[in-house]
């Protein structure tokens, strides 16, 4: 099993959950639709959370251990990075934390949806080329 095999599952698990929620995203958004759009946020706010936490105490601190000085360059950019996204993903959470303000303003809340999960997708796509594959060549 690779290092980064248990991070790999968790952004498929994130991934699958923004694609859920982009295919009820539009410029209505019932009631309804709003009480499991909010639900699925819920779950993917703690799956996001326990992968940062996860990153933050094992994988990075290994790397920057690491002789290797790419690895360390490495988690030392990913690791500061994050905290600009988890930030902004937090304040999208604080932002649209119930049904009501959802509902009540679909457009907006589809367009920073659509963009909080653009900057998690493309920083995904990152971490899963460039960041494991490093990572996992570690002895």
């Amino acid at each position: 099993m690779a290092r980064t095999d248990n991070f790999r599952k968790q952004h498929v698990e994130i991934l699958t959950i923004a694609r859920e929620i982009n295919q009820q995203l539009g410029a209505v958004i019932a009631e309804e639709d709003a009480t499991r759009i909010r639900r699925q946020l819920s779950k993917m706010h703690g799956l996001v959370g326990l992968h940062l936490a996860m990153e933050d105490k094992s994988l990075y601190p290994s790397m920057l251990l690491s002789k290797d000085q790419e690895a360390r360059d490495l988690a030392q950019r990913y690791s500061q990075e994050m905290g600009d996204l988890a930030h902004g993903f937090e304040a999208y959470m604080k932002a649209w934390s119930n049904i009501s303000l959802i509902s009540a303003s679909p457009e907006v809340f589809t367009e920073q949806t659509k963009a909080i999960f653009n900057a998690l997708s493309k920083r995904i796509h990152r971490e899963n080329t460039l960041l494991y594959p490093v990572a996992d060549a570690l002895p």
